[in-house]
């Protein structure tokens, strides 16, 4: 799972590496008293976990607070490849005298870490290894040495550096392999480590994945995430390990806007058959294996709605083993917890006690379905697939 910008540098931070002042803004009139704060000219960065921003017009420069809730307002309203903009960075805008790449990275082939530098920073790693591979550094790291303080000295000369700038580069370099290792990430990196005058060496941009089945060492890193419960669609990882750690036998994401909630794999995948042929695109494919509790449906919800592109939420039971009334108290549980709810709910029941189960339903203004037919072409309405 990758991590947004401002949790990625929170931890640079916390382990003493630079990186720019700055705060997390959620609308411009926060934006404005950050950059006020800041009191010099600032960065406004979208908070969405894709590549290129920039040019995709998710990073934008003010010169003062008034301008800064200006653009902030302009990077809100945006949707970035696919993803909205609801929260922005505002930090300061840096002097930049040279810009770097530098990162750590794990070599699967040889099982050991990898460290990765180049001294053309700012632009994308792979074209310049393409176009310019004389100008990437790559140096394996051994696993049981770790990286030295020679070897990092050694990658910091191989980039042109001497000097009081080559053990500050050297310093960084040591400081990311140490954050892969403590944090079980699968990258850490900085695009671009911006030199700065007298300020040396800053982490303009950072990035950090980690590796979810280490999930148990870092259950408060990841409960702070879980926080913010409409997470974008490259939260998925987060999601996933939810998904796990609750028993959920089967949690998928496709890239539609249709969540799926089945209490069995055979009822799971008629309705993803069904969905497909009435035109519906699915975005969350999640089957409780038979063995729904009212606690279990009330967590699926929460993780399945969690995603930010799931328009519409089609749950369909059916009742063998499980109980409707009972399904229908975990659906109300997370309703009333959660009100409003982002998405359409639509619940197809039938068997056991869904008579009981609809009433239920029906005191929270939800409509349940018996034939399955009319809850998924409602479903697809809905969701504007039809």
């Amino acid at each position: 799972m990758r991590l947004p910008e401002y949790a990625s540098k929170r931890i640079f931070t916390e382990k003493g590496l630079r990186v720019p002042r700055g705060r997390v803004a959620s609308t411009p009139e926060e934006a404005k008293r950050i950059a006020g704060e800041l009191g010099v000219p600032v960065a406004v960065k979208a908070q969405v976990l894709v590549g290129g921003r920039g040019l995709a017009g998710g990073i934008r420069f003010a010169e003062d607070a008034e301008q800064a809730k200006e653009v902030a307002g302009e990077v809100l309203s945006e949707v970035i490849r696919g993803h909205d903009v609801d929260r922005v960075l505002v930090e300061e805008k840096i002097q930049i005298d040279r810009e770097y790449y530098a990162s750590v990275t794990l070599d699967y082939d040889n099982r050991c870490p990898v460290v990765i530098v180049s001294s053309e920073g700012g632009v994308d790693i792979e074209a310049t290894a393409r176009e310019h591979p004389d100008a990437i550094v790559r140096e394996l790291v051994d696993r049981h040495l770790g990286l030295t303080d020679y070897q990092a000295r050694r990658i910091a000369k191989k980039v042109g550096l001497e000097g009081r700038e080559m053990m500050q580069f050297a310093g960084v370099i040591s400081s990311l392999h140490l954050l892969i290792h403590e944090y079980d990430a699968s990258l850490v990196e900085i695009n671009p480590l911006v030199l700065s005058g007298e300020r040396g060496f800053i982490a303009a941009d950072v990035k950090i994945i980690l590796d979810d089945s280490a999930y148990f060492r870092h259950q408060e890193l990841y409960a702070g995430l879980e926080a913010d419960r409409r997470m974008p669609e490259s939260g998925g990882g987060l999601r996933k390990v939810l998904a796990e750690r609750a028993e959920i036998p089967t949690y998928i994401e496709l890239g539609g806007c249709i969540g799926i909630i089945a209490d069995g794999a055979g009822t799971g995948m008629l309705t993803f058959d069904l969905v497909k042929d009435h035109g519906g695109e699915i975005e969350t494919y999640c089957e409780l294996g038979g063995k729904a509790t009212p606690a279990l449906i009330e967590e699926a919800m929460r993780i399945v709605l969690s995603h930010e592109k799931v328009r519409v939420l089609l749950i369909n039971l059916i009742g063998g083993l499980n109980r409707m009334d009972e399904m229908a108290e975990g659906i109300v549980a997370y309703v009333s917890e959660n009100r409003p709810v982002e998405a359409e709910v639509v619940v197809r029941m039938s068997g056991t006690m869904e008579q009981e189960g609809r009433e239920i339903l029906r005191t929270q203004g939800i409509t349940a379905y018996d034939n399955i037919y009319e809850a998924i072409e409602r479903a697809v309405e809905l969701s504007g697939g039809v």
